[in-house]
């Protein structure tokens, strides 16, 4: 084969070469002549621009209404719910605002944590966090029902006690209800009094099951039947011995109108040894200034020797059992004879430094040391 054969082109191969070329020269011209038919304009940002100046002309007023807002503030320590419309201006909040919490406390809202308040409508961040410092709130809410169960966990002490007499505090230990006491102090500020048991029964809020286990503990009568009174024939003139007299007896007494409250008598009487003055009745329990005036012209202290407790011979829980002894005194008694040896006479317990000149008067009659 000749090497001309490798560089010759048939009649068909020149013709699409030919054509190739021609394709080429049109796409170059075409590339060029797009440019001469195509308009040389310029984009018209000046709207998008304005736009933008807008925007940072708002962001600007809010800094400078804002940092109006915190220069116009009066700061002080403000509890919400309490506070008036003119404090809650001086604190930066608008009239539309004011209005909304008007409505809100209207109808029974109020504000118990400090974060509640930051949920006022229309209220700033940036506002709220200015005035938490201020306000007079906890910062989290505690519940109240473990405090309020504490204050309702009273227990119970029963004790006899009249109705007439009884303090508040005593009727707070005999399970009565802060409310019941007040009532009970207004019927009596009213002149109101219960002459029988059966009165207290009618006491607003007592229950029948209450009332069934303070029954035995009320020095009243029974009931007050008009024959008890109209046909009471009792002698006041009449003398009594109040160290030797009964229960039955004691009851003949002006003012003491239950054999209840004249073994309370006796047993203040028998704790004591017996009563060498008229004043001691003043130490038994429950008994008023008028009952005592009452009572007194008929009691008389007859020829009678006190039982006394040896000194010498008794331990502290001993001397402790009577009434004008109490422990502090029974034992500094008890530790001075044990560090000095036995009494030699009564006055010797004046050297106790507890026992001053009242106190030995008192006790020094029921004292031996036999």
């Amino acid at each position: 084969m000749n090497i001309k054969d490798y560089f010759a082109f048939t009649r068909g191969e020149k013709r699409g070469t030919v054509v190739f070329i021609a394709i080429i020269i049109i796409l170059i011209v075409a590339n060029f002549s797009v440019t001469l038919f195509k308009k040389n304009t310029q984009t018209d940002f000046s709207e998008f621009e304005e736009a933008i100046k807008e925007f940072e002309a708002a962001i600007s007023s809010k800094k400078e209404s804002n940092s109006q807002i915190s220069l116009s503030i009066d700061l002080f320590d403000f509890n919400p719910n309490t506070i008036s419309n003119k404090e809650w201006l001086k604190l930066g909040f608008k009239e539309w605002q004011i209005q909304t919490i008007k409505n809100y406390k209207a109808k029974g809202g109020n504000w118990k944590t400090k974060n509640d308040v930051s949920k006022i409508y229309g209220i700033e961040e940036s506002h709220f966090e200015q005035l938490k410092p201020f306000i007079l709130l906890p910062e989290k809410f505690k519940k109240k029902e473990n405090t309020y169960a504490k204050k309702e966990r009273v227990e119970i002490e029963y004790f006899d006690f009249n109705p007439n007499t009884t303090s508040k505090e005593e009727w707070k230990k005999l399970g009565f209800k802060d409310w019941q006491i007040k009532t009970i102090f207004n019927y009596k500020s009213n002149g109101g009094s219960w002459k029988s048991k059966t009165d207290v029964q009618k006491i607003y809020g007592l229950s029948e099951a209450d009332y069934s286990i303070l029954e035995a503990y009320i020095l009243l009568p029974e009931t007050t039947e008009k024959k008890e009174y109209s046909n009471n024939k009792k002698d006041y003139s009449k003398k009594i011995d109040v160290n030797t007299a009964n229960a039955k007896e004691l009851r003949n007494l002006k003012g003491i109108y239950s054999e209840k409250y004249a073994e309370i008598i006796i047993k203040h009487r028998d704790q004591l040894g017996g009563f060498i003055s008229k004043e001691q009745l003043k130490d038994v329990w429950n008994m008023t200034p008028e009952t005592y005036d009452g009572l007194i012209n008929q009691v008389v202290i007859g020829k009678y020797e006190p039982k006394k407790i040896n000194i010498n011979s008794s331990s502290a829980q001993q001397l402790k059992s009577h009434p004008y002894i109490n422990w502090k005194t029974a034992n500094a008694i008890y530790k001075y004879r044990k560090a000095n040896g036995n009494y030699k006479n009564i006055e010797d317990v004046k050297k106790i430094h507890l026992i001053n000149k009242k106190t030995y008067l008192k006790i020094a009659p029921y004292l031996t040391i036999e």
